[in-house]
């Protein structure tokens, strides 16, 4: 969904983003199926139109709502749209082949119904030339030897937006009539199909897999929200589509506040990396990022920053799992402010965790026999939505460590103060800087233990040595209660520190990889920290405890 996603029907799309800002229609009147006056662009009756073998679609007023999607039309001639589907294996890894439904294409062509079957489904204003797609298609071949369809819909993905949506429904059909074939005439299993869609193509797989019985597997790369938030599950992609359905939000912020993607979630697992909303790196009014982009990756890749940063932000993401040796770990958790306070840290049944990306399927509980499990058992983690954060650029998938700092409460420590802190984590492997007051400064109360969840390309490999942790007293003029001059004292008394990562449980491993507690060297069980000091904790708690025993 790209450029003129902000152009025509501007004023449906502002009333649609303040429906989902919670301005308008809080109690869902304005769903059509629950009005009784006829009214111009609503049908009086079921709407019918058919497309050759494919079949007929119909416009019912349960794809209308007054405020999410005041207009539908039918799609284009299929001449039009002219829906091509272009293989790619290893035999062909750049040369594509057309295929279509008929024995003679599919004979003549590298399609090897025994290996899976990919399919790549581009969004709104996007063609199958996007580099993107040449990335995604040649890190798919380079992990598996599958087979490689990307769908070319450019003739009916152009504006208006309102003509795009519809058009999805007839691409939809397109490709359910090729899987169907394949599977009538070469036993395909459709537990083999894996179909990828960004934007209006998360939706459109939808469409392809609500007419394809047992299809495996579909991956919603922040499926497009104007047209589709809040609609029922027959108008945009859910959970019943496919044997398991995983999505990527990274767009969320609504389309009144040029958010392009689904904020809902629609899947069995929906990730939201980074709150799902804004995406780091991609405040170009903070960092000279599209011109850097224009010299190191042209004018195409430019222009998707400069409109839609966070909306391709999916493509990226889920391109860089399918070979990285980073896992990417989502955590279940209510909202992403508690998942950065570490309170969904560790694994809990459910599944408490899942993987993001490319590797969806293999996370822990999802798989009985090396076989996702049927819908009917994964149905407790629909609705539920996982956390994790990633880095500004290549590579964004970044290790989670949970640093917990527990402050110690000698008689002369003041009951709190104020200010930030910051670690510096020390291993064999690599430091970690870190920012643990990273919302500024924070009060700090003598006696609690503070927790927060940090994310770094460092892999620390569970063998933490020492730790330093900075700290500066932060005096507030407006608040005089912070005011620290001859008579209070501004020092941060720390007791430990414990890091921890997380890693993806396997059997009967259901908590964090490691756990380091470390501690201060010297007689007293606490580090004073004078306000612009360090304090050095190392990992001799046990040796300490042993030794005043």
């Amino acid at each position: 969904m790209m450029v003129g996603h902000r152009l025509g029907l501007f004023g449906v799309l502002f009333f649609c983003g303040l429906a989902n800002a919670g301005i308008l229609d809080n109690f869902n009147w304005a769903r059509s199926d629950r009005i009784e006056v006829n009214l111009p662009w609503l049908p009086f009756e079921n709407e019918t139109r058919c497309y050759d073998e494919l079949g007929c679609l119909n416009i019912t007023r349960t794809w209308y709502h007054l405020i999410h999607r005041p207009f539908n039309v039918f799609p284009l001639p299929r001449s039009v749209i002219n829906t091509r589907f272009i293989l790619y294996t290893r035999l062909n890894p750049s040369d594509g082949q057309l295929v279509r439904a008929a024995n003679q294409s599919i004979e003549r062509s590298n399609l090897d119904i025994k290996k899976k079957i990919k399919f790549i489904i581009h969004g709104f204003i996007d063609t199958p030339l996007s580099n993107w797609v040449k990335e995604m298609r040649d890190e798919l071949l380079k992990s598996q030897d599958v087979n490689v369809i990307v769908v070319d819909w450019a003739g009916g993905s152009l504006p208006l937006y309102t003509q795009a949506t519809a058009n999805t429904r007839l691409v939809g059909m397109e490709i359910a009539f090729l899987i169907n074939y394949l599977i009538k005439n070469y036993e395909l299993d459709p537990g083999e199909i894996h179909i990828i869609g960004h934007s209006l193509g998360a939706h459109t797989a939808g469409y392809a897999g609500a007419l394809v019985p047992g299809l495996g597997r579909i991956t919603g790369l922040d499926p497009a929200e104007p047209y589709f938030q809040g609609m029922p599950p027959h108008v945009r992609l859910d959970p019943s589509d496919a044997e398991l359905v995983d999505v990527i939000h990274t767009d969320g912020k609504g389309i009144f506040f040029l958010g392009y993607g689904m904020s809902q979630p629609c899947g069995h697992l929906d990730f939201y990396p980074n709150d799902g909303k804004e995406q780091p790196g991609c405040d170009i009014t903070q960092t000279p990022l599209v011109p850097l982009t224009l010299i190191r990756d042209g004018l195409e890749e430019a222009s998707r920053v400069l409109v839609a940063c966070n909306h391709v932000r999916a493509i990226k993401l889920f391109t860089d799992s399918i070979n990285t040796k980073c896992p990417y770990i989502g955590h279940q958790c209510k909202t992403f402010n508690q998942f950065k306070e570490g309170r969904c840290f560790t694994c809990k049944p459910g599944p408490g965790c899942a993987v993001m990306g490319y590797h969806a399927d293999s996370t822990p509980g999802l798989l009985e026999n090396n076989e996702v499990q049927p819908q009917s058992k994964l149905q407790d983690t629909v609705g539920t939505k996982y956390y994790l954060t990633t880095g500004k650029e290549h590579p964004y998938c970044h290790r989670m460590y949970r640093i917990s700092i527990e402050l110690a409460h000698p008689s002369y420590a003041e009951n709190w103060v104020q200010g930030h802190l910051k670690a510096s984590v020390y291993s064999p492997s690599g430091v970690m800087h870190a920012d643990l007051t990273p919302s500024g400064d924070m009060k700090l109360e003598h006696g609690a233990t503070y927790t927060t969840v940090i994310s770094h390309p460092v892999d620390l490999g569970g063998n933490v040595k020492k730790v330093e942790v900075s700290w500066e007293y932060d005096m507030n003029v407006l608040e005089p209660r912070t005011l620290c001059l001859f008579w209070c004292n501004d020092h941060l008394y720390v007791r430990n520190v414990l890091v921890e990562e997380m890693e993806m449980p396997g059997r009967g491993k259901r908590d964090a990889q490691f756990s380091s507690k470390l501690c201060s060297k010297g007689k007293k069980d606490y580090v004073d920290i004078a306000n612009r000091g360090k304090g050095i904790f190392l990992d001799t708690c046990l040796v300490d405890k042993y030794s005043k025993s």
